[in-house]
């Protein structure tokens, strides 16, 4: 409805001019007094008029339009409605397929192999390489008619993994390789890592060194070498690939030589290019560090863009910030790639597990607490 003012001498003149101006569907909405003056040049002399406030209705068609437009809008709220309730039946419906799907692939597999199986799957190893790993831990049970653990289920499990994932661990204090180079990305605690290595060489009997190629940090140098200087251990750091030949021969009488490099993203193509360029004339063990909570498709990624690099082994770091650590078992399963050791926090030389099956059946089974309760396991 539009308004209008008009100013006129009483009430009756603005119902009659309402008639005359503006149809009958015209309304007064409000009226009030108001003072004009009488004439121009007598500004003393004023009249009293009445300001009305009149209402207009608009046409018919711009009404109608407005209300078939509203219809329209309530007509495709009624249409998402009915599509949306559709969506919500399939969606329904696919789960309980799903779930009648789940029921009839673990009908073969004895109740406690199923509540295994869930647990793997809960912890974050996919479903089909939990299935894999549960079947090869089990055998036929004639009483049961299904397929049951051999043994008890951390044996059974611990004898899958025996199977099926690669471990280093302990063996690299007995088959020493001359240089261990850590790489991996930005921020996954290979400076910390290497410092824990450093450590449990020298605690095996082995006198090591340590290299860093590490120079982009602000920091990084003076961290690891203050943790080196605590171990006395000799330190150097290089910039250039000529610096790194330098410092490996004035090591010539190490037993082991541990390398430090800058984390590079694995998108970064010209930096992993430059640090070939180090590496290239020497004959070294390369270990990639990912961190645990890394998701599994990304560690694929990482995996994938140093494979420029022979990489020998996997360091899992920041094992104690995620709740999920089957990433670690499918990304080992998948490649076949030996686990050298995992970190479980930042202290040096602490927190540092050298890799075990035994290690790894408790990582998968028990709950985070539980595993930190128990403490490391026993050492080789």
């Amino acid at each position: 409805m539009k308004t209008e003012k008009i100013i006129v001498s009483s009430l009756q003149e603005a119902v009659e001019e309402l008639k005359k101006n503006y149809g009958e569907n015209a309304v007064v909405l409000s009226s009030r007094v108001v003072k004009k003056k009488r004439w121009p040049f007598i500004p003393f002399l004023k009249t009293t008029l009445l300001e009305v406030t009149i209402g207009i209705p608009e046409e018919k068609g711009e009404f109608q339009r407005e209300l078939d437009e509203r219809v329209k809008v309530y007509e495709e709220l009624e249409r998402l409605k009915s599509t949306l309730s559709e969506v919500i039946k399939s969606v329904r419906l696919q789960e309980e397929e799903k779930e009648v799907s789940k029921s009839k692939e673990a009908e073969d597999l004895s109740l406690r192999a199923r509540r295994i199986l869930s647990r793997m799957v809960y912890r974050g190893v996919r479903k089909e390489i939990a299935r894999k790993l549960i079947e090869e831990a089990c055998g036929y049970d004639i009483e049961l008619g299904k397929l049951d653990f051999k043994e008890e289920v951390h044996e059974s499990l611990l004898g899958s993994f025996r199977k099926n994932i690669v471990i280093e661990g302990e063996r690299i204090f007995e088959e020493t390789p001359r240089i261990v180079v850590l790489m991996g990305p930005t921020g996954v605690g290979k400076t910390t890592t290497i410092a824990k290595l450093s450590y449990l060489f020298k605690r095996a009997g082995k006198r090591p060194g340590v290299i860093t190629l590490d120079s982009y940090r602000v920091g990084a140098v003076e961290q690891l070498r203050a943790f080196i200087n605590i171990m006395e251990l000799p330190f150097r750091v290089a910039g250039t690939p000529d610096e790194f030949l330098k410092s490996v021969e004035e090591m010539e009488n190490r037993d082991v030589i541990l390398v430090d490099t800058a984390g590079r993203s694995q998108h970064d193509k010209l930096r992993l290019n430059e640090l070939r360029l180090f590496l290239e004339s020497l004959d070294t063990h390369v270990y990639l560090t990912l961190s645990a909570n890394l998701s599994e498709l990304v560690m694929y990624e990482v995996i994938m863009q140093f494979g420029m690099f022979p990489i020998k082994g996997l360091i899992f770091s920041k094992l104690d910030e995620t709740s999920y650590p089957g990433n670690v078992i499918n990304v080992a399963y998948r490649t076949k790639l030996p686990i050298l050791c995992f970190t479980t926090g930042q202290t040096v030389p602490d927190d540092i597990v050298m890799a075990d099956y035994e290690f790894l059946t408790r990582l998968i089974l028990e709950e985070k607490h539980e595993l930190e309760s128990a403490g490391n396991p026993p050492e080789a």
